[in-house]
């Protein structure tokens, strides 16, 4: 807490022996600045803000009133104690100053001790506050820290994962609001996205929003559909909601073999819809009922077929319901417009120009509402996909991982995925163990191929000649213990392909896998 004799007073009086009055009896405890009238005083708290001020009110020029009222008016000055000291000392003059906005009021002759006292309360009730005030602003960072600490940014994964771009957008009316977006893989291997606004703001509302956010990512591990998530989410925050708070929400799951997108609303913005090439529309009708009033209700759903360059816009109301100062909104038709002239873009494009574009109509406004955008577009898959790896189990497994982001992109089937996850995971473990490579200097490659036929894998080092596909099959009887001899490797990956072949070229080897495949997308 800033202590009282860092504090610093304004003095503002006209006649010079009051002045030197206060300036005697208050300059060994405060730092002081002085004034002989109004304008003079403005400029004074201008240049160094005092944290109080002593003021007289009749003077030349602007009179104390008019002096206090500019003060309370500044933001930076509006909490800055006043104390009148003024020779008027009828009721109606002292009512009149703490309309204005005065803290005290004293009248002339005054006495220097009851000065000290009234000074000495008001700076120390002062200081009390203003350290408050900048905990509760501390408190406050770490909140937002936090929040904004569990709202995804880097979307990376996800985009390689499921062939599509994203793009969000956070920005809290306060320190901390209650909007919130977030994207993750759900059930079944599926992109869950949720976009949500909780009643009111500041901290309760951003409590709310962690709990609700929290919950619903735990139930997009173990339901499927979209408006099932949202009926047991409502179910939870229903049965124990004594702030009588609620969530508008919106669910989406996205299908990269289909490139489905399966949405329910709770009450929320209805999403915008933007066809490559064509205007955007709503991509729901519907809204439902927000989620936390009762228990047991159902939420209307869409599914939407999504080609590549067409984008899916989520929102909440921070933006369709933004105020200009002259307290126009908005408004859906401006929000469709807006999209209209950013289709076609990244979804980082769309969802930073429609921010551009709510900033630039509300202008001056201070922002009215917690404004959240997240924006999904799918692309085109990539055909082929190249690794160059150092020959170790990590890099081998970094291969595996990456097959399977390659197949989920492409919809291969999670059973017939798996099958060449091991068939890739024993042919790179061999390149790895035999091929003679330097772990910490050689490197081998691999290259992910998806063709007409279905998926191809194709593994090359520059080893010594080897041939695996030369190894026979060992012998065993059902139940016998496996020998360790060699040659189980290539009959795993033989038993979940459909071709395996081999050449040496180039000075190396090249082995190649090949899968047939009958997804939903051919």
């Amino acid at each position: 807490m800033k202590a009282l004799s860092d504090c610093r007073l304004l003095l503002v009086d006209d006649a010079p022996a009051n002045l030197d009055i206060l300036v005697e009896g208050l300059k060994s405890e405060y730092k002081l600045s002085v004034a002989r009238d109004g304008e003079a005083a403005l400029a004074s708290a201008t240049r160094a803000i005092p944290d109080l001020v002593l003021l007289d009110i009749v003077m030349p020029g602007i009179d104390g009133y008019e002096v206090c009222r500019r003060l309370r008016a500044s933001p930076e000055t509006a909490d800055v104690p006043i104390v009148f000291l003024s020779s008027l000392e009828d009721l109606r003059h002292k009512a009149w100053g703490f309309e204005v906005g005065a803290n005290d009021y004293l009248t002339k002759p005054f006495d220097l001790q009851e000065v000290r006292m009234r000074v000495r309360a008001l700076l120390k009730a002062k200081c009390y506050t203003d350290a408050m005030r900048e905990q509760l602003q501390a408190d406050l960072q770490v909140a937002h820290d936090i929040q904004m600490g569990m709202i995804p940014r880097d979307f990376a994964a996800l985009q390689a994962r499921f062939g599509v771009e994203l793009s969000g957008v956070l920005e809290p009316a306060r320190e901390v609001g209650g909007d919130l977006y977030s994207a993750f893989v759900g059930s079944a291997g599926r992109l869950v996205v949720l976009v949500g606004d909780v009643s009111g703001k500041g901290i309760p509302a951003s409590l709310f929003m962690v709990r609700a956010s929290s919950l619903a990512r735990l139930l997009a591990r173990y339901d499927t559909e979209p408006e099932l998530i949202l009926a047991r989410l409502n179910d939870e925050l229903s049965a124990d909601n004594p702030s009588g708070m609620f969530v508008t929400m919106l669910c989406a799951r996205y299908d990269p073999a289909t490139r489905i997108v399966t949405i329910a609303n709770a009450g929320h913005c209805r999403p915008v819809l933007i066809r490559a090439g064509g205007a955007p529309t709503w991509a729901m009708e519907t809204k439902g009922t927000a989620l936390g009033f009762e228990p047991d209700l159902e939420f209307p759903r869409v599914e939407v077929a999504l080609h590549e360059g067409d984008t899916l816009v989520l929102y909440t109301d921070g933006v369709n319901e933004a105020f200009d100062p002259g307290e126009e909104c908005y408004g859906n038709e401006r929000l469709l417009a807006d999209l209209g002239e950013l289709a076609g873009q990244s979804a980082q494009a769309v969802s930073q120009g429609l921010l551009q574009r709510v900033r630039a109509f509300a202008g001056t406004a201070p922002q009215s509402d917690d404004i959240a955008i997240l924006v999904l577009r799918p692309v085109a898959a990539a055909r082929n996909v190249r690794l160059r790896l150092r020959p170790t189990p990590e890099e081998v497994m970094r291969s595996v991982d990456k097959l399977r982001a390659f197949g989920e992109e492409h919809g291969v089937e999670e059973k017939v995925l798996n099958g060449l996850a091991v068939a890739l995971e024993e042919c790179a473990s061999n390149v790895a163990r035999y091929s003679g490579l330097d772990p910490s200097a050689g490197f081998f490659e691999v290259e992910l191929e998806r063709n007409d036929d279905g998926l191809a894998i194709e593994l090359r080092d520059g080893g010594a000649p080897f041939d695996p596909t030369a190894r026979n099959a060992p012998d065993y009887e059902p139940g016998e213990s496996l020998s360790p001899e060699g040659g189980w490797g290539i009959e795993l990956a033989r038993r979940f392909t459909d071709e395996i072949s081999y050449r040496r070229a180039g000075g190396g080897n090249v082995l190649r896998l090949s899968k047939r495949l009958q997804t939903q997308d051919q």
